[in-house]
């Protein structure tokens, strides 16, 4: 009898297993287009044209946007990015939207701006916003800036020393701007101000940080300015 138990017991342990397997069951899905190491959630904040802030969600697989929330409700758009250069992307949205993009070389953090000069900046994996110091951009910073239509002419290295609300940048070629931020959104972490620079140009000046508070999203745009084009963008990570 008690041989007939413990048989009876490993066959009630084996139709358990196999129950656990059938319910943990992985389905992949495969992506859509090539792997351009963007795969996962991406969360951050957006400005729009008018200076309102918002934020900005993605999901992306493979070469492709999958989903988009704007300020935590789903839109219908999705779309596709493709590579331009070495940390310089672009893509278009289902809605017609044409976008550049700028990451960092380990493509956890982007920043991204579209022909409507909607700016934002985005991180792999965040969930919320932290909130934020002027402080905050104290410290050396180091990456890219592009500017014109982001041709591989017109990108290049940059470093930004930051201090007190002013940011003083510097590109390979020896271009260099000064940035001065007198106002933040610190819910947003977005930096306000003006800029003037080492060919005589001045006007105005934003910032976006991302989540972590070790990627920098800026732009600069001289008085007079008719859209993203006749600015430059940096994508400078916390040196």
């Amino acid at each position: 009898m008690a041989q007939y138990l413990r048989i009876g017991a490993v066959l009630l342990a084996l139709v358990a297993l196999a129950g656990c397997d059938s319910e943990t069951e992985v389905i992949v899905v495969d992506c859509v287009g090539p792997d351009l190491g963007f795969d996962g959630h991406w969360f951050g904040a957006m400005e729009d044209d008018t200076g309102a802030l918002f934020t900005l969600e993605w999901q992306v697989c493979g070469d492709r946007i999958t989903r988009e929330a704007v300020n935590g409700f789903a839109s219908s758009v999705s779309g596709q990015i493709w590579p331009t250069g070495t940390g310089t992307w672009e893509g278009r949205l289902s809605d017609g939207t044409w976008l550049r993009l700028l990451s960092d070389p380990a493509r956890r953090h982007l920043l991204v701006v579209n022909d409507l000069f909607e700016f934002a900046v985005l991180e792999r994996g965040a969930t919320g916003l932290p909130g934020w110091f002027l402080s905050d951009l104290d410290g050396q910073w180091r990456g890219l800036e592009a500017y014109d239509d982001w041709r591989p002419a017109f990108v290049q290295g940059s470093a930004a020393l930051c201090g007190g609300g002013r940011c003083d940048t510097v590109a390979d070629d020896g271009f260099a701007a000064t940035l001065y931020f007198d106002v933040l959104d610190a819910a947003f972490g977005m930096y306000r101000g003006d800029f003037v620079d080492s060919a005589g140009n001045a006007g105005l000046a934003g910032a976006l940080m991302s989540p972590d508070l070790l990627f920098l999203g800026t732009y600069t745009c001289p008085d007079g300015f008719n859209g993203p084009w006749d600015c430059t963008f940096g994508a400078l990570s916390f040196d």
